[in-house]
């Protein structure tokens, strides 16, 4: 008996520091694509068949493992979360493989432009920061000055300007496959355990936002990432205030915001948060709020405002700048209703599987399928058509579980409370962006990829919530909503490749 449990424990010892290891087995595999695979060198078709290979080997191996492990019985919880994360990291890959660093993309442009190719160019080859905070050059560095790392090195090792812009998707591959992690974190510090944890993990895991964010060469995956770390820290300072949990969200909301400025509202959302706990929480003295609030500070105003009070003092650059579009632009769309646009929740004239940034106006509508395609044409219409509709269920069983938990149960949910405050913030924000600038492309949804995060904790959280029913209506609207999130899954895979 002794000598069963001892196994079980090694076994457990295994898989943590397999999944611990994870990061940096990815991080091998993208060096070894970076000093040996010339992206730049293939046709669209060839990168296509290697990215398709990529997946197909990834799902056939991740099958067979998934059955010997079954076999030795230890096909446990987070065996199946490091599988997960085997297939996510891998749809990351490939998607970038198979789109290049010119294809997808929002704001990269050429290098005779002011986009963040340009500014990745310039500061690869020592020019330092834009003297001109023209368009994306009025954006914080650090994005791009880690991209230009990577060029650097690329020129290092003698490669050409187009496999050393190619090899930047490495990068972006790194950061959108560290979001599962962080992902995990959230769903943990949530309680999340069995089907509903490998459930929720799976809708990040597979969610196509985070392909195409891998492939994106600008700074919004960055920004996704160090904003996650920064709620993940957050959550755990909830839960166990400490002077460690307001250095460490404070650090990485300071470097968010130092890659992109928008990620102060996690700032906000932590301001928020720190001051219902000090409500609610009578043992949280004011005086260690007061330090934790000092010392979380401390560290995110140098990290996070340094860049934008240079652009002050240089360009009168207002702080929370946004690059002015002119409303005779054919992306302006304030000569329509705000009840079309913001309070309707569907387009009167326009329905589409895949979206028209052009041509379309109502925000909700647009959402629902630009968060799963940005504002491309993938093909394959039967099962993307599909995938919009399991999108929508999935959407509104998270919207209910947000009201469920704000009106009747929040008290027996208090670890929730800092996932809740950002998705009233950043959806209050998104609405507010979308008055303020009325454009097609403010209708994005990779400026609230948060929500996403919430939308599959808030699910996971209410599916387990349900399990505890005894209705047999309740439980077949969990098993219905559970099969819908697989289906997903699966649906997203066919599109994308």
């Amino acid at each position: 008996m002794a000598e069963g449990v001892l196994k079980k424990e090694q076994d457990k010892s295994w898989i943590s520091v397999s999944f611990r290891l994870l990061p940096v087995f990815f991080a091998l595999i993208l060096f070894a694509f970076f000093l040996f695979y010339d992206q730049s060198a293939h046709k669209f078709d060839e990168n296509e068949a290697v990215a398709q290979t990529l997946v197909g080997l990834t799902v056939i191996l991740s099958s067979v493992a998934g059955f010997i492990l079954y076999k030795k019985d230890l096909l446990k919880t987070k065996t199946v979360v490091i599988l997960l994360a085997v297939c996510g990291f891998a749809l990351r890959l490939a998607y970038a493989l198979k789109f290049g660093y010119n294809v997808h993309q929002h704001d990269v442009e050429s290098l005779d432009s002011s986009g963040h190719l340009s500014y990745i160019y310039s500061l690869a080859n020592g020019n330092g920061l834009p003297d001109t905070n023209d368009w994306q050059f009025s954006h914080p560095p650090l994005h791009h000055f880690l991209s230009a790392l990577s060029v650097k090195l690329s020129y290092l090792l003698g490669f050409t300007n187009g496999r050393a812009f190619e090899n930047i998707q490495y990068l972006t591959v790194f950061y959108s496959t560290l979001t599962m992690f962080a992902g995990y974190r959230i769903l943990k510090l949530c309680n999340l355990k069995g089907s509903n944890l490998l459930i929720s993990m799976a809708l990040l895991v597979f969610h196509p936002t985070f392909q195409i964010l891998a492939g994106s060469i600008n700074n919004d995956v960055l920004t996704i990432l160090l904003s996650m770390y920064g709620i993940v820290y957050l959550m755990k300072w909830y839960r166990e205030p400490s002077v460690k949990y307001a250095a460490l969200c404070g650090l990485f909301i300071g470097l968010g915001m130092m890659t992109k400025v928008s990620a102060a509202l996690m700032a906000v959302v932590a301001a928020v948060t720190v001051l219902i706990k000090f409500i609610v929480d009578k043992e949280l003295k004011f005086s260690r709020m007061v330090l934790h609030a000092l010392i979380f500070v401390i560290i995110l105003l140098p990290l996070g405002m340094w860049h934008p009070v240079r652009n002050y003092l240089l360009f009168d650059q207002p702080l929370g700048y946004v690059a002015p579009i002119p409303t005779t632009s054919s992306l302006y769309i304030g000569d329509v209703s705000v009840f079309d646009r913001i309070i309707l929740p569907f387009s009167k004239d326009r329905f589409g599987v895949y979206v028209d940034v052009w041509e379309e106006y109502n925000l909700w509508y647009y959402t629902l399928r630009n968060s799963l395609f940005g504002e491309y044409n993938f093909g394959n219409f039967g099962f993307a058509g599909l995938l919009v509709l399991s999108n929508l269920i999935l959407i509104l069983f998270s919207l209910f579980a947000v009201i469920y938990f704000a009106v009747k149960r929040f008290k027996q949910s208090r670890n929730l409370l800092p996932i809740f405050v950002l998705f009233i913030i950043q959806l209050g924000f998104f609405i507010y962006f979308n008055l303020k600038y009325p454009f097609g492309c403010t209708m994005d949804f990779r400026y609230i990829v948060p929500l996403l995060f919430c939308g599959v904790t808030m699910f996971g959280v209410l599916c387990k919530t349900f399990d505890s029913y005894s209705s047999v209506a309740v439980k077949s609207i969990v098993s219905g909503v559970k099969f819908t999130a697989i289906a997903f899954c699966i649906l997203s895979v066919f599109v994308m490749f």
